[in-house]
């Protein structure tokens, strides 16, 4: 396990395959080094409810941030309204941009190709430091989907972490970790403002506060988000 953005640079569980470097001691301390970052979800809320906690600390030191959402959620609830919640809830996390693409929410698995290709345009834009996407141990078609787009478009990237959601496995076995204890109620906030899930039980409060607390309780933390690193290699 590897404590990622802790208070304190910690290894825990060293792994021949894996090397766990912080970028940041503390919460309002800005990163001598801005690195720019991709965030993929297959739906509006994804990226939130996966890494919300992460993103707001990563904001706050000074990384720049680019969310790219691959479906307007149109199966899954009000598309129009799901956009403009998108939008603001990326902008109060401290998203620099975010961009929305339109392939056909719960049919992501049949656009895998097409799919990698246009996240390889922005990939080639911004040549991000850090890349967050889905797992593959998933029960969601669409994630599994953008996870295997993800991971064909930045085969030349040196970090990929996959982030939790409400549909993943059994076998989804985090190795990074980030201490949110100061933005958790950040998180949820940002949860809180796609208005058109709210009453889907995973995004409860309560939901969100369990999810921390027992990634944290993993990490010897108060309350983290998990990961499981495809590859990393976060250079001082």
């Amino acid at each position: 396990m590897y404590h990622l953005f802790a208070d304190s640079l910690a290894i825990i569980g060293q792994s021949a395959l894996l090397i766990g470097i912080v970028w940041m001691k503390l919460i309002a301390e800005p990163s001598p080094k801005p690195r720019k970052i991709l965030v993929v979800g297959a739906h509006p809320d994804d990226m939130e409810i996966a890494c919300g906690g992460s993103l707001a600390k990563l904001s706050d030191a000074g990384h720049t941030i680019v969310g790219l959402i691959v479906s307007k959620g149109e199966q899954g609830g009000n598309s129009s309204s799901r956009l403009i919640e998108a939008t603001k809830s990326s902008e109060f996390l401290g998203v620099n941009k975010v961009e929305i693409m339109d392939f056909p929410d719960t049919r992501l698995d049949q656009f895998v190709s097409e799919i990698s290709r246009q996240i390889e345009v922005i990939v080639n834009e911004l040549n991000p430091d850090m890349v967050f996407t889905h797992s593959i141990h998933d029960l969601h078609q669409d994630h599994k989907a953008v996870h295997d787009a993800t991971l064909r478009a930045c085969r030349n990237l040196s970090t990929i972490l996959c982030y939790e959601s409400p549909s993943t496995t059994k076998a989804f076995k985090p190795n990074v970790f980030v201490n949110i204890e100061q933005y958790i109620d950040i998180k949820i906030e940002s949860i809180q403002e796609h208005k058109d899930q709210n009453k889907k039980r995973y995004v409860q409060p309560e939901q969100v506060y369990g999810k921390a607390i027992f990634r944290g309780t993993q990490a010897k933390l108060e309350k983290a988000e998990g990961f499981e690193a495809i590859r990393i290699n976060l250079p001082i």
